[in-house]
């Protein structure tokens, strides 16, 4: 499936953050393999969270892996998961792998061709990976607009206050959506029950990740794939943290109504 994460604020909904706990409860449930493009360059995105020390400086620094390496490499030979993989960071014992944007310089000023060379990718890679997952810029744009249009099943971002709540009406109208509510507060006057109130149309496709210091922490100090490991090995013991119980809600919620139907239609 072709999954486009997006969110109408810069700065905002915790885009990064989604995208990396589905893609991972997605391998907790199912198992599969997940490529992650990170469509962003002006953003950070879930590589920085999982990279740290030398080897996030190196991934700024080189730029040697990534989306741009791969549709440069598609230019020479056809499409095969070994080259995405080779082109990516993988993680989660090879489960998830993940292609940084590149330079600026390849979406820079030629949006509409970086946009159709991510196309191409997403459709080869569909039929190889389980998920394939784009991060987007936040807000309106061409590149944007044109991976929107191509995705299975896009991911709304939000995030809790009045600003956000006034965009809600005016977002675009995806025949297959989904909205996540981040940093999540139970107690905000725009709680979840009465963000549906307001809008209906998040009613049946709509879940909240509330906010966690510790992994806030790891994603600063790129060491999320070490917390989750630790934090999920505890299912054993039946003590799962409240935040992980809201992942792994938000995960089934989004396959019931954010998904469900896409892959019915699609798949």
């Amino acid at each position: 499936m072709k999954i486009a994460v997006w969110s109408p604020t810069p700065f905002a909904g915790r885009k990064s953050t989604h995208l990396l706990l589905l893609a991972l409860q997605a391998i907790a449930e199912e198992g599969g393999e997940q490529l992650v493009l990170h469509a962003d360059y002006e953003g950070s995105g879930p590589e920085h969270f999982l990279l740290s020390g030398i080897q996030r400086n190196r991934m700024i620094r080189q730029k040697e892996f990534g989306i741009e390496l791969l549709c440069r490499l598609l230019h020479c030979e056809r499409f095969s998961k070994e080259m995405a993989v080779n082109s990516s960071y993988s993680f989660a014992e090879g489960k998830l792998h993940i292609l940084p944007p590149g330079n600026s310089t390849f979406y820079r000023g030629r949006e509409q061709e970086a946009g159709k060379a991510i196309c191409t990718i997403m459709q080869f890679a569909s039929r190889t990976f389980q998920n394939v997952w784009v991060e987007l810029p936040a807000g309106d744009s061409e590149l944007s607009e044109q991976i929107l249009s191509e995705a299975d099943c896009v991911i709304v971002n939000l995030a809790q206050s009045p600003c956000e709540a006034e965009k809600i009406g005016r977002l675009p109208q995806f025949e297959h959506a989904f909205y996540m509510i981040g940093a999540y507060e139970q107690r905000s006057i725009y709680a979840m029950h009465n963000m549906k109130l307001l809008f209906p149309e998040l009613r049946g496709r709509c879940a909240a990740v509330p906010y966690h210091a510790g992994f806030l922490a790891a994603c600063c100090a790129g060491d999320v794939e070490r917390f989750w490991v630790r934090e999920i090995s505890r299912r054993d013991t039946k003590e799962v943290p409240a935040f992980f119980c809201a992942v792994e809600k938000a995960y089934e919620k989004w396959k019931e109504g954010g998904c469900a139907k896409c892959g019915e239609e699609k798949g």
